[in-house]
């Protein structure tokens, strides 16, 4: 995972851990270079360093206006020299630091704060030292100022804009009537002008920046709720037969149940067991089993409503869940599904030369009482069904 600014996470799954422990940047790489934790260190230093050099141009950029300021009088070169040795001081510590792995072990090893005290700090000097030139030194404050949004966490975030509000706040105490925007000549409106455009590009980079990492976070959770859906979906099908598992029809069972202590209406629960199929099994192979389950399974998806709920309850036991369907509408269906049963080609739709039937118990769901009791009572309809010679739908007992 890249580096993540706090402003834009939209998970806890997305947030970045510190990076791991590294040796000097330009030292060899380890041969574990190719596992992840290798890989995430490297996502995270080419992201530091992207920020890194991109705040170095952004100082190189205003030195280069405080020059030209320089050059037409504006700033004194004591000024300028004392600006220039705190910036290079302070950008020259914050790359050794990336350089030697020495801040990748701190607590902040992006380094975010120091950054930000050295750009603000920077800033601040030049607008007490040199309050002629204050529209540069108040950008400048208030452009690295909108880096708080790339910190790490909200703390960092907050310490830079109290930071900047406090640089501001002095500098109007010590200098604010002095305070001075340099247009009264032709050259300090152009250095003006390139203050200016220098802010908007500045500007424009970051929204840039931001909006492709809120593209490529997007993209990432997306990958990721599907893969979640995914998982889910695996969790509650059977892998054999492709229907629900257990966990899965059972979740629409009591799903169903709810629904219908709310409305009132009707529904159906079948258990279904594959006759005789043990002695698949016995002469051809668990493997030809599978193969027959496949099939069983195919069928009972495809002679069924897109209502109806299908789950592979245990071994060769099926279960159907069939919403607003009373007891005679449930067994009229089962009835049908039973013939196709029958007349299915099981040698060729197999591969295992057999013709298979199957046994059916339906029960009704009784308002107020449990699953447990429903799927009880298809189950006594069913071995009464296996009682009186198997292949066939049989009715629970009203009692």
């Amino acid at each position: 995972m890249a580096y993540i600014p706090w402003c834009l996470r939209l998970s806890p799954v997305t947030a970045l851990p510190n990076p791991p422990p590294a040796t000097s940047l330009w030292a060899p790489h380890p041969a574990s270079a190719h596992t992840d934790g290798e890989a995430h260190r490297q996502r995270w230093l080419r992201r530091t360093w992207q920020l890194h050099f991109f705040v170095l141009l952004s100082h190189l950029y205003a030195f280069l206006l405080l020059v030209g300021f320089c050059i037409v009088g504006y700033v004194p070169e004591a000024v300028l020299g004392a600006y220039g040795l705190w910036v290079a001081g302070g950008m020259g510590f914050i790359t050794w630091a990336y350089a030697s792995g020495w801040c990748h072990k701190r607590r902040d090893p992006g380094l975010f704060l120091v950054h930000q005290a050295v750009s603000i700090l920077g800033a601040l000097g030049l607008l007490v030292a040199a309050p002629q030139v204050a529209f540069q030194a108040l950008v400048m404050l208030i452009a690295f100022s909108a880096d708080g949004f790339l910190a790490r966490s909200r703390a960092s975030f907050a310490a830079t804009w109290v930071l900047t509000l406090l640089a501001v706040a002095a500098a109007f105490f010590w200098v604010g009537p002095h305070m001075r925007m340099p247009t009264d000549a032709l050259p300090g409106q152009l250095l003006t002008i390139g203050v200016v455009l220098g802010s908007v590009a500045r500007s424009i980079v970051l929204v840039t920046f931001f909006r492709g990492m809120q593209y490529r976070l997007s993209v990432a959770n997306d990958k990721l709720g599907a893969a979640l859906a995914q998982i889910e979906t695996l969790v509650r099908s059977d892998e054999l037969t492709g229907v629900a598992n257990r966990r899965g029809i059972m979740e629409s069972l009591h799903r169903q149940r709810e629904l219908a202590d709310r409305s009132q209406l009707p529904f159906c629960v079948a258990l279904l067991d594959i006759d005789h199929f043990k002695r698949i099994n016995d002469h051809y192979g668990h493997a030809a089993g599978d193969r027959v389950l496949r099939v069983f399974g195919a069928l009972l998806a495809g002679h069924t409503r897109a209502v109806d709920r299908i789950g592979r309850y245990g071994g060769e036991e099926f279960l159907v869940v069939m919403p607003d369907t009373a007891t005679a509408q449930a067994a009229d269906a089962l009835e049908r599904l039973r013939q196709q049963i029958v007349a299915a080609n099981w040698t060729g739709m197999s591969g295992v030369p057999c013709d298979m039937t199957a046994t059916i118990g339906v029960a009704q769901y009784r308002a107020g009482e449990s699953v447990d009791a429903t799927i009880r009572r298809a189950d006594e309809a069913l071995d009464r069904g296996k009682a009186a010679g198997r292949n066939r739908v049989v009715v629970e007992t009203i009692r």
